[in-house]
């Protein structure tokens, strides 16, 4: 039945999906948040004051969605988790499959994120670009079985276009992933350029960068991007 009436919301306009979600799931959507066009199958969906999610998104099978204020996920982006009454990661008891937005972090273009476990983005990081892709999950080859780990990008970082994040790793805070790179270790330096085939430190990043301050001096107009709102 969620899934007939997700297909019946696509077409409506954003006010009625806010209405119709509190009413039929629970969602909890503030009256100033916008839902484009988008297929949205998640068990409980919280958006800000101000939060968007654009059209053209498929969103399905994630116990938590959460956007905070000014957060957006803009369009053609493939979202997926795995359900917790499923029986495809019985190693990983503890997972949760959610994707966790802080306030104005944003999504941009055409990525395609695996919610196996849980994937969050703190305030103001940007997973940037298009055509990136982050995975939660990961065969274990030594003991043959499917194991999950959370994906963490820190505040004020920036993850360009066409990089992959592997399960358990995370990005510092104000720091920038080059386009192009694999993370499939934890990085731990703050203000520094990542880059490569394991993504490596290059140079380290001045605390000044405009990037690092959005949001520090009233709104940021660079931050917008296309979401289908009217």
């Amino acid at each position: 039945m969620r899934l007939v009436w997700a297909c019946c919301m696509i077409v409506l306009p954003s006010r009625l999906k806010r209405h119709l979600g509190r009413l039929l799931f629970g969602w909890d959507i503030h009256r100033t948040a916008y839902i484009g066009r988008s297929v949205i199958l998640v068990r409980h969906l919280s958006m800000g004051p101000g939060a968007s999610i654009g059209p053209l998104n498929v969103i399905r099978d994630l116990e938590e969605l959460r956007l905070g204020e000014g957060a957006s996920i803009a369009t053609r982006n493939w979202i997926s988790g795995w359900p917790l009454s499923s029986e495809g990661f019985t190693h990983s008891p503890n997972r949760r499959p959610s994707l966790i937005l802080g306030k104005y972090a944003m999504i941009t273009v055409a990525h395609d994120i695996d919610c196996s476990d849980r994937v969050e983005l703190g305030d103001y990081a940007s997973l940037a670009g298009f055509r990136s892709t982050i995975l939660t999950h990961s065969l274990n080859l030594v003991l043959d079985r499917f194991v999950t780990g959370p994906v963490e990008v820190g505040s004020r970082s920036a993850v360009m276009s066409g990089c992959t994040l592997l399960s358990g790793m995370r990005v510092p805070q104000r720091s920038i992933i080059s386009a192009g790179s694999v993370i499939n270790t934890k990085l731990t330096e703050e203000l520094t350029l990542y880059r490569g085939n394991p993504a490596q430190p290059i140079r380290p990043l001045p605390e000044s960068l405009r990037f690092f301050h959005r949001g520090e001096a009233g709104a940021d107009s660079s931050r917008r991007v296309a979401t289908g709102q009217p």
